[in-house]
């Protein structure tokens, strides 16, 4: 007999239904078998294990679905762990094969690639670049936010350095129209990415400050010119230049980070995008009309769709996400898929 190693993996299904269970487990065994060149006669027993929400069918079942007949297996359910991802399933085979140990290939898929990005994060996804482009209201700080920390990468939210410009032009009383005066100030600002992924300037933590209505209303006249794009384009590129960090903004996958291996390009409905944006304005104390945040929606959308300089489109590369009857942890889920497939690519 030779050393028994045991190699793990994990993955998530769509929703609680026999089909998605047994495919996304099936997808799993065989990618852990293949990756590893495994033989039927060489593993020992296959376990998995499941989280509680899955009870449409055993994911065990999965592996005579693969051929393999003659492996015992076992199975459990899990008991439920407040933050753990949703429908998730785990396998671990113990495998009686002459592998060392550095070359044995843990898998993680689908939105459980966040369980263990060291192990599945190798060189390329720990220095990945992800872009996550949509108009307003779309979802995209909130799922950038969550992919990064997932992930263990660093997370930028673009929009909010554009907002920071206005807010401070706001504060200077500097001409909104007036291209050239917000291009010498743009210029001056020192942002960096904290230890938290929290964005400063001049080394002070930006807040509630830069999400007002008034910037709000602002913010897309100060970041249609021309030259003020290019300066915090340059910025934001040097954030991103040492890797592995998530973005979300408008032009970061058709500008900012035009060769990121990932790009995402959320829409949902102006109505439903509307409603999220008056909750989050209530939450800071702020008392809007639904009906008049429906109209800045609209109106944001043309101006920025239509702007000369970087207007808001898909890149042609992007895979576009609609998160209009989606909640946020399948939207992540889905995100985190295709990172998981990515990797294999890179």
């Amino acid at each position: 007999m030779k050393s028994i190693i045991a190699i793990r993996g994990a993955t998530t299904c769509e929703q609680n239904a026999r089909e998605h269970i047994l495919e996304a487990t099936q997808e799993l065994l065989l990618a852990v078998i293949g990756e590893n060149s495994i033989h039927e006669s060489e593993i020992v027993n296959i376990m998995f294990t499941a989280t509680p929400d899955i009870s449409a069918a055993f994911p065990a079942e999965a592996a005579r679905a693969c051929g393999l007949s003659k492996v015992p297996l076992l199975g459990a359910q899990e008991v439920a762990v407040t933050g753990a991802p949703l429908l998730c399933i785990r396998v671990m085979l113990l495998v009686d094969k002459e592998l060392p140990r550095a070359m044995v290939r843990h898998i993680y898929l689908r939105g459980a690639v966040g369980l263990r990005p060291d192990l599945v994060g190798v060189g390329a996804l720990r220095n990945i670049n992800i872009a996550i482009d949509g108009p307003a209201g779309a979802g995209k700080s909130t799922v950038a936010q969550n992919v990064a920390k997932k992930l263990g990468l660093r997370y930028l939210d673009t929009g909010a350095m554009y907002r920071a410009l206005t807010w401070l032009s706001l504060q200077r009383g500097v001409e909104l129209r007036d291209g050239t005066s917000l291009s010498a100030l743009a210029e001056k600002l020192a942002f960096n990415l904290n230890s938290d992924s929290q964005l400063t300037l001049d080394g002070r933590v930006l807040g509630d400050e830069i999400r007002t209505p008034q910037v709000n209303a602002a913010v897309s006249l100060v970041s249609s010119h021309g030259a003020v794009r290019e300066i915090i384009v340059r910025k934001q590129q040097q954030l991103a230049a040492s890797g592995g960090i998530v973005m979300d903004g408008r032009d970061i996958g058709t500008t900012v980070l035009v060769d990121a291996p990932v790009k995402i390009f959320l829409v949902a409905d102006a109505r439903e995008r509307a409603r999220r944006r008056l909750r989050e304005l209530e939450a800071l104390g702020h008392r809007v009309d639904l009906a008049e945040v429906v109209e800045q929606i609209i109106q944001r959308d043309h101006f920025d769709s239509h702007r000369a300089v970087s207007p808001l489109t898909p890149a042609s590369d992007a895979i576009v996400v609609d998160t209009t009857d989606l909640p946020i942890d399948k939207v992540i889920r889905q995100i985190l898929d295709i990172v998981a497939n990515k990797q294999y690519e890179l």
